[in-house]
């Protein structure tokens, strides 16, 4: 039981040191990149109207539970702006900025994916529980569903979808900090 305990450990560990794509500076670039085009995709955003909720992204983790928050995080984006696509035609948005953006993010999140691929199966196999990184995805699925459901709620209304892309560039702010944080953690 206890090296079960130290494998799992240390192999988090490595796993958080093994995203070469966040070590290299790709994710940082990527980022600035997504940051950009949400940016440039309409006009001002609209700082004095937020959702009736917030979900704040954790913390860096010595366990490397890091690079599976970003991971999920930019598959919740990428299935946000796809399951409501439909509805963006309420937004004048420059589209041309809005496919590189769904773009980006989805980069973004295959590539973290492959960083995430194989150590959470073996997380799986050896705790049988996904301990915090479960609980952490669990909560930012729940953000996501309301995020939608705010959509909804306005009836996918131009206002809504700029309120959804203040609280998106806010969000991939805050995954740049933990992104950092990773960074400096495994220089």
């Amino acid at each position: 039981m206890e090296f079960n305990t130290q494998y799992r450990t240390q192999s988090r560990y490595e796993f958080s040191m093994g995203c070469k794509w966040i070590q290299s500076g790709q994710y940082k670039s990527k980022s600035k990149v997504t940051l950009m085009l949400l940016k440039q995709m309409g006009e001002e955003f609209v700082m004095n109207s937020t959702v009736p909720f917030r979900y704040t992204v954790p913390p860096h983790s010595q366990k490397g539970d890091d690079v599976l928050v970003l991971y999920e995080a930019h598959n919740q984006i990428g299935k946000l702006y796809i399951r409501n696509r439909d509805s963006l035609t309420s937004v004048s948005w420059n589209t041309e900025h809005l496919e590189m953006f769904q773009s980006a993010i989805h980069r973004q999140s295959v590539e973290l994916g492959k960083c995430v691929e194989d150590t959470v199966q073996e997380e799986m196999t050896i705790s049988g529980d996904m301990g915090l990184q479960g609980n952490t995805t669990k909560r930012m699925k729940r953000y996501f569903k309301k995020l939608e459901a705010y959509l909804k709620s306005k009836n996918y209304t131009a206002n809504a979808w700029e309120t959804i892309r203040t609280q998106i560039w806010k969000f991939v702010i805050q995954l740049d900090l933990l992104a950092a944080a990773n960074r400096r953690f495994t220089e």
